[in-house]
């Protein structure tokens, strides 16, 4: 069961999740301990015709060399930048932290390596696609 604490208009929720092992469309939820079944009907994201993927966080991984980008999933606002260009980061870092649809959501690495680019910036909005970093 995967473990998650989330903020909602400053309130703080633990949460609690699995799939159903007999059916993945439901999912057992437990929030502050209050289990819930829910159905899950998941939407695919819409294709780019060029450019970068969205993709959930942590970043694809890209070639075999370790590097990557970590491309925002959803559309937000970024409260926190907690990289620099130069800085060297390993797998399972925090790098910043998106606000998206009232929750604040903390983005990982994946990969280790060195901070290449950071292409946004504290109060930046951001959208579905975008890319937010790059590590090499």
């Amino acid at each position: 069961m995967k473990k998650f604490k989330i903020t909602v208009e400053d309130k703080t929720y633990e949460i609690a999740a699995e799939r159903d092992a007999a059916d993945p469309s439901l999912m057992r939820i437990s929030v502050d301990g209050k289990a819930h079944t829910v159905r899950i009907e998941e939407e695919e994201a819409p294709q780019r015709s060029s450019g970068p993927r969205p993709a959930a966080t942590p970043p694809p991984r890209s070639g075999g060399g370790g590097g990557g980008k970590i491309i925002a999933q959803l559309p937000g606002t970024v409260l926190s930048v907690d990289v620099s260009e130069g800085d060297s980061v390993s797998a399972g870092d925090k790098v910043l932290v998106i606000e998206a649809m009232k929750m604040e959501n903390i983005i990982t690495t994946e990969v280790g390596g060195a901070v290449l680019a950071v292409h946004v910036k504290e109060g930046d909005k951001v959208e579905a696609g975008q890319e937010l970093v790059e590590i090499a």
